[in-house]
């Protein structure tokens, strides 16, 4: 719609035409005219017309949800997000949004790289349990996951232990991320979002500011200034 009105495609499409709205999402799905081009996501959809800025996307997958101009741990959240731009890993709208399990300013950093990592870690051995990760939004805490975990498996699993196998996850991830050349340069977001202010309602006026968040998120991690996990990270997590 964007690269419509800027003139950048040929295609008619304006912001709020709902019968437009349909008709592109039936012509992706069933990959006719240029609904054949969008089907193949928005990063390679604008990169084919000479404008992959306006993709907002995070390692070419695209944002979800949430604006993080307004959201500044959900910003970091999507930027070193092991793949790409999703709300699910490391669910920050939970304590900047829905006050659980308490309420942060959304406009602020302060904590939120501890604070990230620790959702990060959660969802990711919430996931390997094989319970939805939904059910994070609900007033579940680490303590009620490991009880489910040690109540299935028999093994004895306490909340210190359950973030420790959701970290090793995240760090395997992140090393296959390493492998096949993603660098810290990736764990950003579109370059609008940090130079384009919101203009309307309590979060106008706010980018999202990368750094020093990024070093501190990187630093809450282990990683070195480059954000790979070190030696000395990955023989504490038993993964060297």
């Amino acid at each position: 719609m964007e690269m419509s009105e800027r003139g950048f495609i040929r295609e008619e499409s304006a912001f709020g035409d709902g019968p437009r709205m349909y008709d592109l999402v039936k012509k992706m799905g069933y990959r006719g005219g240029i609904g054949n081009e969008m089907a193949e996501g928005s990063y390679r959809f604008a990169s084919k017309y000479g404008h992959p800025e306006l993709s907002m996307s995070v390692k070419k997958q695209e944002l979800t949800g949430y604006d993080p101009r307004g959201l500044q741990g959900q910003g970091i959240s999507y930027a070193t997000g092991v793949r790409g731009g999703d709300h699910i890993n490391g669910y920050m709208v939970s304590p900047e949004v829905l006050g659980l399990p308490q309420k942060l300013d959304p406009f602020t950093n302060e904590g939120k790289a501890v604070w990230t990592k620790t959702f990060q870690d959660l969802t990711a051995a919430i996931d390997a349990a094989g319970i939805c990760l939904c059910t994070s939004r609900a007033p579940m805490g680490a303590p009620d996951y490991a009880a489910l975990v040690t109540a299935v498996t028999g093994m004895p699993v306490d909340e210190s232990e359950l973030l420790r196998i959701g970290e090793r996850i995240w760090n395997v991830q992140k090393l296959f991320n390493v492998r096949v050349g993603y660098t810290k340069a990736d764990d950003t977001l579109p370059g609008r979002l940090l130079t384009e202010p919101l203009n309307e309602g309590d979060p106008a006026g706010h980018v999202w500011r990368r750094e020093p968040l990024l070093d501190e998120y990187y630093a809450a991690r282990g990683w070195d200034a480059e954000g790979i996990p070190t030696p000395a990270k990955l023989a504490e997590l038993r993964l060297g």
